[in-house]
């Protein structure tokens, strides 16, 4: 089977609409069903205003398919949002596009699917990085770290400690604990996971037959690849091969109310900065 990997990356978006929890809740509901891909899960929801910077603040939201998920994480304040579909069956990338331009507008649209097939080949870094677009870490929003791993036996428990304990290994906030679910009840072919860290997310698949899971770690910040590296190899020893894909900008969008955002959704820190200054 295949396993498609569609990105989306938006700018231009409308701030009411990147916030509107229901809005996003349905259209995740409307791309699973449109598109054919299985969910397992309902939509799962996570709004996140309390960033160091809050124009980075929005909404993350995921849907477990099998063998996949579809994700989006929305930053309301700077208009713009990036998307995931990750699929072990065949979808069209054309009308997934069409369905994020309909419902959750943006005035400039760029997407990309792959084949994570065919994506991946051994070196003696084991990290490759797509060349095809120049990385520019000060200007590009993240890196995407798209992972195989072969021949690993990995159980539920196993993928619920890699998701708990790589966040912070590799300088990422964690701001949910690990959601790892089998695609169904019985005689399951997968086990899927994930964390969402402060706008982006870590997540795993494993196909439990053939010993291969698909990695992703979707990151706002560049990582040093030699260090990525030797983390990845405390959990997956020399079984893994991975590729770097750039996403997005850092869309410096002219966001008119932000000191009056900055401030509303900083005042808890202040508040509890002094309280525990005057105790």
């Amino acid at each position: 089977m295949p396993h498609l990997h569609f990105m989306l990356d938006a700018y231009g978006t409308i701030e009411e609409n990147a916030n509107n929890l229901m809005a996003v809740n349905e259209l995740l509901n409307k791309v699973a069903t449109e598109l054919n891909i299985r969910p397992v899960m309902p939509p799962f929801l996570v709004p996140y205003y309390y960033c160091m910077d809050a124009e980075d603040g929005g909404i993350s939201a995921f849907v477990l398919c099998a063998g996949g998920h579809i994700t989006i994480h929305t930053f309301p304040f700077r208009s713009c949002y990036f998307v995931d579909i990750l699929s072990d069956e065949f979808f069209s990338s054309s009308e997934a596009e069409n369905l994020f331009r309909r419902f959750l507008y943006a005035d400039n649209i760029k997407s990309n699917i792959i084949d994570r097939r065919t994506i991946y080949y051994s070196t003696e870094t084991r990290i490759n990085t797509n060349r095809d677009v120049e990385i520019d870490v000060e200007k590009d929003f993240g890196p995407h770290y798209m992972i195989e791993v072969n021949g690993m036996e990995m159980t539920m428990s196993w993928i619920y400690t890699f998701l708990d304990t790589i966040a912070e290994k590799i300088n990422m906030s964690p701001i949910t604990r690990p959601y790892v679910i089998f695609d169904k009840k019985e005689n399951p072919q997968y086990i899927s996971g994930i964390l969402i860290v402060a706008q982006s997310h870590i997540a795993v698949h494993y196909d439990i037959a053939t010993k291969k899971a698909l990695v992703d770690i979707f990151s706002c910040a560049f990582l040093d690849d030699r260090v990525l590296q030797d983390i990845l190899k405390d959990y997956f020893k020399d079984s893994f091969s991975c590729k770097l894909f750039s996403r997005g900008s850092k869309h410096n969008y002219n966001y008119k109310r932000k000191d009056m955002r900055v401030k509303t959704n900083s005042n808890w820190r202040t508040n509890i900065i002094d309280n525990d200054t005057n105790d």
